[in-house]
């Protein structure tokens, strides 16, 4: 178990759990600190830092950025953000209707084909809204087997019923998270289209305010990871870690601090609250 868990998702997003099991998981785990880093949305994070306190758990403010990079979508993590900048809620309100717009698109076409699902089915006010919620409906009503069908059957890009989306582009994301007294760190890169170079990613983000790499992630191979560590070294930014975990059981276990960094390397991350 790692002692820092940096990339989880509530039900705020696309996950399964409310932040305050997420939080009450964690301490049971012995879990030291954790991130909550919801899809576009920061409602969960209204109340977490006072959860955090009642279950012993260091619970960082975060966020996970869809945005734009040479028309492929690379997300930004945000850690430490100050909840309360009005940009940054603004820019998140626009997000959210967007989705939303982009989600009775995608019922509207569905619906074309004899696939009777409703706006009604998937959407809740607080939930940052994707589509993971239209798979999930499409998989209740019979459409689909799982989860993983019902993407590549219908929502997947090349689709006739897939809708591109409104993305923030990365340099807007980054100066965002800066006016935020953010720190941003680039999510995932094993998960980036592989024709793009990371280095030059990096290389390019960081002039624009990238601080960190999500090194130590669960589609990471162990050479990715020393790749992203040495890259990490090369550049000096902070390194972080998570399970990307939202909320859905693995041979009766949560990924839920399977992955993350340890004691060490959060004492740095924390240490860089202070010093952005």
């Amino acid at each position: 178990m790692q002692f820092s868990d940096l990339h989880i998702h509530s039900r705020y997003s696309d996950g399964m759990l409310w932040p305050e099991k997420i939080i009450s998981i964690a301490s049971k785990k012995k879990i030291k600190c954790i991130s909550i880093t919801d899809h576009d949305t920061i409602d969960s994070q209204h109340n977490v830092s006072v959860l955090g306190e009642k279950f012993n758990v260091i619970v960082v403010p975060g966020l996970e950025l869809s945005t734009e990079y040479k028309e492929r979508e690379i997300h930004i993590l945000g850690y430490f953000i100050n909840i309360h900048n009005e940009n940054l809620k603004k820019t998140l309100t626009k997000i959210k209707e967007s989705r939303i717009f982009r989600a009775k698109e995608i019922i509207n076409r569905l619906n074309k084909i004899n696939i009777h699902i409703n706006f009604e089915d998937i959407y809740r006010d607080e939930v940052s809204i994707g589509r993971p919620h239209i798979a999930n409906a499409l998989v209740s009503a019979g459409y689909a087997n799982n989860m993983r069908e019902a993407f590549h059957q219908y929502l997947i890009k090349g689709r006739p019923e897939y809708v591109d989306r409104y993305k923030i582009h990365y340099k807007d994301a980054l100066r965002l998270i800066s006016e935020c007294n953010g720190l941003s760190v680039l999510a995932h890169p094993g998960e980036i289209y592989k024709g793009i170079s990371i280095e030059e990613i990096i290389k390019e983000f960081k002039v624009y305010g990238l601080k960190g790499i999500e090194v130590f992630h669960p589609s990471h191979t162990s050479k990715q990871i020393n790749d992203y560590y040495n890259l990490a070294k090369k550049y000096s930014l902070v390194i972080t870690g998570g399970s990307d975990c939202h909320g859905v059981m693995h041979d009766n276990e949560l990924l839920m601090g399977s992955v993350g960094i340890d004691e060490k390397l959060t004492n740095k991350f924390l240490s860089l609250k202070f010093n952005k």
